[in-house]
């Protein structure tokens, strides 16, 4: 899963999954990169037209959807929903 463009529905964290965390980050829309099982997927956005990155820590756990994609990493669940038509081809 790389270069696919989402928008961030939800973030939690991993110690307590029912309470939702990060909600500055909810409704960004990022490209994703390198988001495989031991990997350490990033988060690239624009923020002010600024390039941003947001690194994620070692990834555990993916489980993708036609349209969705579930993060689990070592600190956080990211849940988002993949934006159709946006994939950006290297």
């Amino acid at each position: 899963m790389n270069n696919d463009v989402a928008i961030i529905e939800e973030v939690y964290d991993r110690v307590l999954p029912e309470v939702p965390s990060s909600l500055h980050r909810w409704g960004r829309i990022v490209w994703v990169q390198d988001i495989e099982v031991g990997a350490k997927g990033k988060f690239l956005y624009y923020e002010n037209g600024v390039s941003k990155v947001t690194n994620l820590s070692t990834i555990t756990k993916v489980i993708r959807t036609l349209n969705s994609v579930e993060i689990h990493t070592q600190c956080s669940i990211y849940k988002l929903r993949i934006l159709p038509g946006e994939s950006v081809q290297q």
